[in-house]
């Protein structure tokens, strides 16, 4: 395996496309200092995957791209090709010619291809993994290699022992290891650190929670004291319960009493009651059993109409199936001539088939015997290549310098006329590039174009979203908190509608007035529904009205003696009344002072002006925190006073006030109130459905914009998917016309420079005679043979692809042919399927109609008979109607009997109410104490979650004496302070957290120790490795040094530190006649052999298929170039050379000499010369 050729095109001072031929043995690269030949070493370095750019000799990877000169313009891209002759098969791939390229562009992109085909770096750094190549491979010998070892720096001797030693790997790991150590510990100090925080914290923690539980124990204390308050409270009130409780079950005896003799009279009314719902029963059934009737007359004469509407739909049936019957029958007979026609189609198809089988298989045999003599012609053509191949060797090894000449000229022409070719083509090729780069322009402005103005779009949507979304945001809480108020007003309408529709307060008379005032005309209603009062001072009004507001009004004296007439006739109970035609005594309200009258605050209706007079006159209103002081005022003795808070000091200078235990026993303002709410509850429902609307409406907006938003986007995403695609196009195309300009111009230059040299060498030819007739003469015999060959094998080729083509038609109508049968058959299936169908819905067809005809003779039957029932039942509704009317007469008569005692027992159930009244009030006192007993307990429960206990201590203290005890413990909490209620829960989370902390200092701890390990590993493997390594080198640099200097002896040594990677490298050569030494001692050209000799030593520990000597030659003389030379030529039996120098007795060991020079500033043209 050797390096056979090397293509360089824009590497570095290659502009011009460039190629080096290599050979097995020593190949040498001369010219001047500055011309470029080093290049040709990096140019290989980067070819096989060099990345640093350091060794490249550059900053970056793009500087060996390149970059122009005063007359020519910089290039796009830099490329290189390697072509390896893989003869011996290292590389594992099939093929004994293996072309490594690589490609980088201005833009930094680079593309690596093995063989044309495009692949990663890795492939190619995977391809020479045990072949000895490789970016990181000893087969590149320079200078600078020479002075590191001859350097006084030890470091940089060490450092090429390292590299080859191959354990810098480990001291990365070792490195990293470090930095981990590292930072463990950083993180360790860091860790204790927050320890020692949290554990400061944690201890402060612990104070506050000791003040947390005094806090809570004192708290305890108190809630005890308050439950003993509260059971002091409800001890004080049992005792005031129970004589009023005695007293209302004397009252309630009294009750029992008369309950027992109005039950008794009631007995007596419900046994006439019964009869009268026995009468009322037997009287309703006698009318159900008429209606019934009646359904079952009309039943029949529904009947009888369903039945003749059956008979028309039975008819239309029938003609529908015989009808159905007739599509049926011709559906089979066309699916029958269908059925026939196919099968002569698939006869007719069959045959072809066949026929097409047979000439498909004619034709394939064909194929395969035009094949067999493609692939004879073939083998000719490679047997009269390998003859070719074989004398044009002979001709290279007989006459090299003529050949080369010859060759040259031949070459030289080649390269002439494809140069041209060319030119022309890249002539071509810049003209479409450039009607293509004008059309990619245009395009690209005009998507820039539109590109902006969808972003500006774009950007217009994304505010009127914003703004959609904030009105949106605004207008769903502006819902929210209308619904909210909405639910709050329709809870109190619910709350007041049960009030009013209970006529809660109100007697049993006053509500059974009150549901059917419509019975009672000239009653206009309740007074506390018919005035309006200020929602401020109801308490007021309430206080001074106290029962009258529960007087029902009425239009006149009359109206209200018919309404109690009524009442007591119905026994529906007791009412007071007021009549409106009455003359009211009026007294007008003096002004005093600052007071108010309170008829400023009630408002009625016309009709009642009089009233409302009658009854507030003379009555002041004052502010609650007023009241106290204008009541001992003795100018306003004899002056009615009532705080808008009820607290009510009549003339006579008794007082009423207190509270109420609920709003629902304020009868004043209730009717008003709900309609106040209701309308209320109406504008907000108006509202909220506004705000639904504009909600809708801007929901729709928002939905819209973000479709269009997103759609926008998605568009704006392609358009500049399709801008930047058109815009690589654009690099591309201006990149691919830089670079055609610049080949053309440097295809002229290159047909200029070969027709200079063509001409040089046809002059050299004429001058000398090659002597080389013969051979030609058989070349040309060779290659026209090859031609004629060659031409047979293109019409074999040409015979060939007819055939195939042939071949490929005859499959696709064979194909054809097949589809088409198997379409015929599936027809004939499908009609074969189609008739049987239409033969069973015939069958269906027939059945039904028959099973229909056989219906209609029944329906007519049922006709009748239906007919013959209805007369009948008629006859028997006439009967029914007549026995109801008597017998209605009957219980008219027990009706009136049902009054009169209805009438009797009015006068009980009066006294019944008075009586239930007073037991009435004394419960609600009763109740009213009760209520404060759960008040306390509820305040209890509420407060602190405790009941009163069940049972309660003898030696309960006073109401004083616990009152000073909760004072007491709470001044106690007062001086405790602002305590942390979450103490407990953060000390635990803080101690758990310095438990989690101190087991994360463990873990580092153990961490720390894991890693000092490794690092100790590290070391002792990077020992034993560099030991062995050391010691091959060693042993191949002492037999190369013998190889250089005959009967010499060299060492190298490791001196000062005992630790292998500690320790230096010292060498020590002896050459023949001379005592053991230093390199110190040695002369430069000594100096210089050794170090080769030494370079060799390592070179050989990974060997390579080719070896590059760049220059290590500079500093030997006459005598150690020879010894140098004499261990190159040896060595290249085994390896491929590539020498630079400038050295001309290394020149003269060559196989091959390239020059480079610069016949044109800053650009590197190469010229080769065969060496015999």
């Amino acid at each position: 395996m050797y390096i056979s050729k090397l293509s360089l095109y824009g590497f570095k001072s290659f502009a011009k496309k460039s190629e080096v031929y290599f050979g097995k043995g020593i190949t040498s690269i001369v010219g001047p200092n500055g011309c470029g030949k080093t290049n040709i070493v990096d140019a290989i370095r980067w070819v096989i995957g060099e990345q640093k750019s350091s060794v490249l000799r550059a900053d970056r990877n793009t500087d060996v791209i390149f970059n122009g000169t005063a007359t020519r313009r910089p290039l796009n891209l830099s490329e290189v090709s390697l072509t390896i002759h893989n003869v011996s098969g290292k590389i594992s791939l099939p093929y004994s010619d293996i072309v490594i390229t690589r490609r980088v562009y201005r833009n930094g992109e680079s593309e690596y291809f093995i063989n044309n085909n495009l692949c990663r770096l890795k492939d190619i750094t995977d391809l020479f993994i045990d072949t000895g190549m490789g970016a990181n491979a000893y087969s590149i010998i320079e200078l600078k290699m020479i002075e590191d070892i001859l350097s006084e720096n030890p470091e940089e001797r060490k450092r090429l022992f390292e590299e080859a030693a191959g354990v810098n790997k480990y001291r990365v790991q070792r490195k990293a290891a470090l930095r981990k150590l590292e930072a463990t510990k950083e993180d360790l100090t860091r860790l204790n650190d927050i320890i020692s925080e949290v554990e400061s914290k944690v201890k402060n923690l612990r104070r506050q929670l000791k003040r947390y539980e005094k806090h809570q124990e004192t708290t305890t204390k108190l809630i005890e004291s308050e439950v003993l308050l509260a059971t002091r409270k409800i001890v004080d009130i049992k005792e005031f319960l129970n004589p009023l409780t005695d007293k209302i079950t004397k009252e309630r005896e009294k009750l029992d009493a008369l309950v027992s003799e109005l039950n008794s009279k009631e007995e007596i009314w419900q046994t006439q009651q019964k009869d009268f719902e026995n009468q009322e029963t037997a009287l309703e059934a006698k009318n159900r059993e008429l209606i019934d009737v009646k359904e079952e007359r009309n039943r029949f004469g529904t009947e009888e109409l369903l039945l003749k509407e059956q008979l028309r739909g039975l008819n239309q049936t029938i003609s529908r199936l015989q009808n159905d019957i007739k599509q049926y029958q011709a559906a089979i007979d066309s699916a029958r001539d269908k059925q026939e026609r196919l099968g002569k189609n698939r006869q007719e198809v069959n045959r072809q088939l066949e026929e097409k089988r047979l000439t498909f298989k004619a034709i394939e045999e064909q194929a395969e015997d035009i094949e067999q003599r493609y692939s004879k012609v073939n083998a000719e053509i490679q047997a009269l290549q390998e003859e070719r191949f074989v004398l044009s060797k002979r001709q290279a090894e007989n006459s090299a310098r003529f050949g080369n000449l010859q060759e040259n000229i031949i070459q030289r022409e080649k390269e002439l006329a494809s140069v041209e070719k060319q030119i022309v083509v890249r002539k071509n090729q810049e003209q479409e590039i450039s009607a293509a780069l004008d059309k990619l322009k245009e395009t690209v402005s005009q998507l820039n174009i539109d590109l902006n103005l969808k972003r500006d779009n774009l950007e217009e949507l994304t505010n009127r979203y914003n703004q959609y979304f904030e009105s949106e945001q605004k207008l769903r809480a502006e819902r929210r908190e209308i619904e909210s108020h909405l639910d709050r007003i329709n809870n109190q309408i619910q709350f007041y509608n049960g009030i009013i529709q209970s006529k809660e307060g109100f007697s049993p008379g006053l509500q059974y007035v009150l549901d059917h005032l419509n019975d009672f005309p000239g009653i206009n209603g309740a007074l506390s529904d018919l005035l309006s009062v200020d929602p401020k001072y109801y308490l007021a009004v309430e206080a001074v009205l106290k029962d009258i507001s529960r007087l029902l009004v009425a239009e006149s004296r009359s109206a209200a003696l018919q309404a109690l007439d009524t009442l007591a006739k119905l026994n529906k109970g007791r009412v007071s009344i007021i009549p409106l035609d009455r003359e009211f005594s009026i007294q007008p309200s003096k002004p005093i002072g600052d007071l108010i009258p309170l008829t400023d605050f009630v408002k009625c209706d016309k009709s009642l002006i009089n009233l409302k007079q009658f009854l507030f006159s003379r009555i002041y209103c004052c502010r609650d925190d007023q009241f106290d002081d204008l009541i001992r005022d003795p100018n306003l003795d004899g002056v009615s006073l009532v705080s808008d808070k009820g607290r009510f000091r009549d003339a006579n200078g008794i007082f009423s006030g207190g509270s109420r235990t609920a709003e629902s026993n304020i009868l004043i303002g209730r009717s008003e109130k709900l309609h106040q709410l209701e309308s209320e509850a109406d504008a907000v429902g108006e509202e909220l459905k506004a705000v639904e609307s504009q909600l809708h409406l801007v929901q729709k907006d928002l939905k819209q914009v973000l479709s269009q938003k997103d759609s926008l986007i998605e568009s704006i995403k392609s358009a500049e998917q399709n801008l930047l695609n058109y815009q690589g196009q654009l690099h591309k195309e201006e990149s691919r016309l830089t670079e055609t300009i610049s080949i053309q111009k440097t295809l002229n230059d290159n047909r200029i420079s070969l027709q200079v040299l063509i001409d040089s060498f046809k002059e050299r030819i004429q001058k000398e005679d090659p002597g080389k007739s013969n051979l030609d003469a058989e070349m040309k015999i060779i290659e026209d043979k090859i031609g004629e060959v060659s031409e047979k094998a293109a019409e074999i080729k040409q015979e060939l692809d007819r055939v195939v083509a042939d071949r490929q038609n005859k499959r696709i109508e064979l194909i054809n042919l097949e589809n088409q049968s198997r379409n015929i058959s599936d027809n004939l299936e499908i009609t074969k399927r189609t008739i049987q169908r239409n033969l069973e819905n015939i069958e269906k067809a027939r059945a039904e109609l028959s099973e229909n005809q056989s219906k209609i003779g029944e329906l007519e039957q049922r006709v009748f008979e239906n007919r013959k029932q209805f007369d009948e039942y008629d006859r028997v509704v006439k009967e029914k109607e007549k026995e109801i009317g008597e017998f209605r007469n009957n219980f008219q008569t027990l009706r009136n009997r049902i009054q009169e005692l209805n009438e009797h027992l009015y006068k009980l159930r009066r006294d019944k109410e008075i009586l239930t009244n007073s037991v009435t009030r004394m419960e609600m006192d009763r109740k009213e104490h009760q209520a404060a007993v759960n008040e306390i307990r509820s305040v209890l429960a509420e407060k602190y979650n405790r009941q009163i206990p069940e049972d309660i201590p003898e030696d309960l203290p006073t109401e004083e004496e616990l009152k000073k005890r909760v004072e007491r413990y709470k001044r106690n909490l007062e001086l405790i302070g602002m305590v942390n209620m979450a103490v407990k829960e953060e000390f635990e989370e803080e101690n758990s957290r310095l438990k989690f902390l101190t087991e994360q200092r463990d873990d580092l701890i153990k961490s720390e120790e894991g890693l000092n390990d490794v690092i100790v590993q590290i070391d002792n493997i990077a020992r034993e490795q560099f030991r062995g390594i050391f010691e091959k080198i060693r042993q191949n640099f002492k037999s190369t040094f013998e190889i250089f200097f005959k009967g010499g002896e060299a060492d190298v040594k490791l001196v000062g530190d005992s630790d292998p990677l500690e320790a230096q490298i010292e060498i020590w050569a002896c050459p023949s006649g001379k005592k053991m030494r230093s390199l110190k001692m040695l002369s430069a050209g000594e100096k210089a052999l050794t170090a080769i000799a030494l370079l060799f030593g390592i070179y050989q520990v990974k060997p390579s298929p080719f070896c590059i000597l760049d220059e290590v030659d500079a500093p030997l003389d006459d005598e150690n170039t020879r010894r140098f030379t004499n261990v190159i030529r040896t060595f290249s039996e085994k390896t491929q050379f590539i020498v630079v120098t400038h050295n001309k007795s290394t020149m003269s060991i060559a196989d091959a000499l390239y020059g480079v020079t610069m016949s044109e500033s800053g650009i590197s043209q190469i010229v080769s010369v065969k060496m015999e």
